[in-house]
């Protein structure tokens, strides 16, 4: 965005919670509307059935589509008729009114593992922890052995949400947002 500070309330929570979620097959893409401070999320099958409506329903010149004519034609599910002209409405304010929000890449999740481990003052869970993360796995052993430290665990969790809340601001302020 680059430009001077907008200042937005945003759910801080649902923008936090986008950039952590991660799932490949159900093709998830998440979006703050720079206008209302909403998170927006559509889908891999969202967008697909989008083309499709734009080929078959959308004006020529304009690609512009009748929404309240062409909904009642889909037969598809209500929830849907919902969804997709949201959906519309991201892919046509894209860069504009919406802006894709970063997911947390997995080498920063196990960077946050590793800056975790570092703040342990038991060694001997410390260097289970360690041994954890070295190898394939290295998120679910890191919760397994966790589990045997209710308090640790219970750090992690905090020390995991602050990084991620840290990481959110930066990015807001990269976007020239300020989260009021």
């Amino acid at each position: 965005m680059n430009n001077p500070k907008c200042k937005l309330k945003i759910n801080m929570i649902d923008l936090e919670s986008a950039c952590e979620f991660h799932d490949p097959m159900m093709e998830f893409s998440y979006f703050l509307d720079l206008e209302t401070g909403e998170v927006v999320m559509t889908t891999g099958e969202e967008r697909r059935l989008l083309e499709d409506i734009y080929e078959q329903y959308g004006d020529p010149e304009t690609g512009e589509v009748d929404w309240p004519t062409i909904l009642p034609q889909l037969g598809i599910p209500d929830w849907q008729k919902e969804t997709l002209p949201l959906a519309d409405q991201v892919e046509a304010g894209y860069g504009t009114r919406y802006i894709a929000i970063p997911q947390v890449e997995s080498y920063e999740g196990y960077n946050d593992m590793v800056a975790f481990i570092g703040t342990v003052s038991n060694p001997r869970l410390q260097a289970c922890l360690e041994r954890a993360i070295s190898g394939r796995g290295a998120f679910r052993y890191f919760k397994d052995v966790l589990m045997d430290y209710p308090k640790e665990r219970e750090r992690w969790f905090q020390f995991r949400d602050e990084r991620m809340h840290q990481r959110v601001l930066e990015w807001l302020e990269n976007e020239g947002i300020e989260s009021i």
